[in-house]
């Protein structure tokens, strides 16, 4: 059935009620999470004790389908509520793991090589360090990102997934990320039903007398319950502004909407879980190709920790940055995989600033659409005397070396021609 919404008065509704059936008609928009709550509460206050959930839709984003997808979870686990979904297995809503979030620990995180359309539950700091190492990761290898993007990533994602563990007083947080390669550009919304932010800072110092002032207290420096510097947010804040990206801050009967204009939407008595269960939902957007100046945006907080353990284990003591080719490549096979290592060099060499080693050790053999989009068009894309200056590939085998030159030359070629 085609996706559309359905009149109620004067609100669009994109989820409606037929008895204890939930009928899903998008998941595009955070007022998508408030009919949402009224629907569960409605059928909660009538004492339905099974929901069906039927998906009819075709838009799917993680600012509405990560809060409702951890608000299920919620009333199953809190209200003792059983749902059942009619989902088609092969739909991008049962994928990504909506009706049950995905729940996997450290070690397999790290391994984790397409994070991305996914739904995640976690519930400790280690899961933290590792989703987001997953994500730049797969965010570097799928873009090549302008100055700064990447590094400002690290402080959002660990700083708004790490909030929930210190001061959401829940069990777990959720999160999402989708990558838009048409507009270029990432999308993350993290979700938790703990206290919300106004239950953490009206018994602190600040004390704000409603909601909507503790998300305007909650994006400014040094503010927080304590348990933190209070700086979360408001790097987030900064990033965004920079970026001229998108933020979403919503928490209990709240909401605050940045957009890229710098105009700011505020939203009150909208409906949220209960008085102890302010649920909070962070959905920022940043654009890969807009540059983010870090030291602006943390000039007053002193100092950026952008740390990424995997570029620190390439650095060498001589200064230079040692990238194993096979350990980092999905196969040698492709060209698709000759365009993700190609991007992750370029993005390793703008973070690194330093000259690189391109190991061939471990490879055996490639195809010549891979070698062509990894290593000729990085030629043609740094330049002949700027790739001589910054990189020097090592460790590769005469087949390899052959299709290598023979691929750039035939590159060199085309590029020369469109220039006639």
């Amino acid at each position: 059935m085609k996706a559309e919404t359905h009149d109620n008065g004067n609100m669009k509704q994109s989820i409606v009620r037929e008895g204890n059936t939930i009928l899903v008609y998008e998941l595009h928009h955070p007022r998508c999470v408030s009919q949402f709550i009224w629907i569960m509460k409605e059928i909660d206050r009538e004492g339905y004790q099974e929901v069906k959930i039927k998906w009819l839709g075709e838009k799917v984003f993680p600012n509405a389908c990560v809060p409702i997808s951890g608000i299920i979870q919620y009333y199953k686990t809190v209200r003792k509520i059983k749902f059942c979904f009619e989902i088609s297995p092969d739909n991008y809503l049962f994928q990504c793991g909506f009706a049950e979030p995905i729940y996997e620990e450290k070690e397999a995180l790290e391994k984790e090589r397409n994070p991305f359309d996914k739904i995640y539950r976690y519930n400790e700091y280690g899961q933290v360090a590792a989703l987001t190492q997953a994500y730049i990761n797969a965010i570097s290898r799928q873009q090549t990102c302008s100055k700064g993007v990447i590094d400002s990533l690290i402080w959002c994602i660990n700083e708004v997934m790490d909030n929930v563990l210190l001061h959401g007083e829940t069990d777990n947080g959720y999160v999402m990320a989708q990558f838009h390669e048409k507009t270029k550009h990432v999308a993350f919304c993290v979700f938790d039903a703990g206290v919300g932010i106004y239950n953490t800072l009206k018994e602190s110092t600040h004390s704000p007398k409603k909601p909507i002032d503790a998300l305007s207290l909650s994006i400014q420096e040094g503010v927080g319950d304590g348990k933190g510097q209070g700086n979360g947010l408001y790097g987030l804040y900064q990033i965004i502004c920079e970026n001229k990206g998108l933020l979403t801050i919503t928490s209990g009967s709240a909401s605050m909407m940045f957009s890229k204009d710098g105009n700011i939407k505020k939203f009150e008595r909208i409906p949220f879980l209960s008085p102890q269960n302010n649920e909070t939902i962070i959905d920022f957007q940043l654009d890969l190709m807009n540059e983010v100046n870090i030291q602006n945006a943390f000039k007053t907080i002193g100092g950026f920790d952008g740390f990424d353990i995997r570029l620190d284990d390439m650095w060498q003591e001589d200064n230079t940055v040692l990238y194993n080719v096979y350990e980092n490549c999905r196969g040698t096979a492709t060209r698709e995989a000759g365009f993700e290592l190609r991007n992750d060099v370029q993005n390793t060499l703008s973070r690194m600033k330093a000259p690189m080693i391109l190991d061939f050790s471990e490879v055996q053999t490639v195809s010549s659409s891979f070698i062509d989009e990894f290593i000729s068009k990085l030629v043609v894309s740094l330049g002949m005397i700027e790739f001589n200056e910054l990189i020097r590939v090592k460790n590769m085998n005469e087949t390899v070396r052959f299709l290598c030159n023979r691929s750039t030359y035939m590159r060199i070629h085309e590029e020369w021609k469109k220039l006639q």
